[in-house]
C-alpha cells in the first residue's frame, strides 16, 4: 500500500464521476448515442477507481484489485482525455 497509489486511485474515481455528468446531461436532451457512450465509458473508469482505492486500503483487500502506479498513471492519462473531449469548447 503506497499514499501515491492510493492518491491517483482516488483522483481517477473523482475526475471520471464528475466527467460522466455532462455527456449524460447532453444525452438526455439529444439522444445521441456518443454521450451515452462517453457518459458509460467514465462510469466505468470510476469503478475501477474505486475498486483501486478499495485495493490500496488496509483492510484486507483481494490480490485483483491492487494497482501498480505505472497502470494508475496510464489510466490517469486517460481519464484527462476524456476530461479534456468534455471541457474542449464545441467549435461553432
Amino acid at each position: 500500500m503506497g499514499l501515491a497509489e492510493l492518491f491517483v486511485s482516488v483522483v481517477i474515481a473523482g475526475i471520471s464521476c464528475v466527467n460522466a455528468a455532462p455527456p449524460a446531461l447532453a444525452w438526455s436532451r439529444s439522444r445521441d448515442g456518443r454521450f451515452l457512450f462517453l457518459s458509460g465509458a467514465n462510469v466505468g473508469l470510476a469503478a475501477l477507481g474505486a475498486v483501486w482505492v478499495w485495493g490500496q486500503l488496509p483492510v484486507d483487500p483481494p490480490d485483483w484489485s491492487v494497482a501498480q502506479l505505472p497502470v494508475l498513471a496510464l489510466v490517469l492519462l486517460v481519464v484527462g482525455l476524456f476530461l479534456a473531449t468534455t471541457l474542449w469548447p464545441r467549435r461553432t
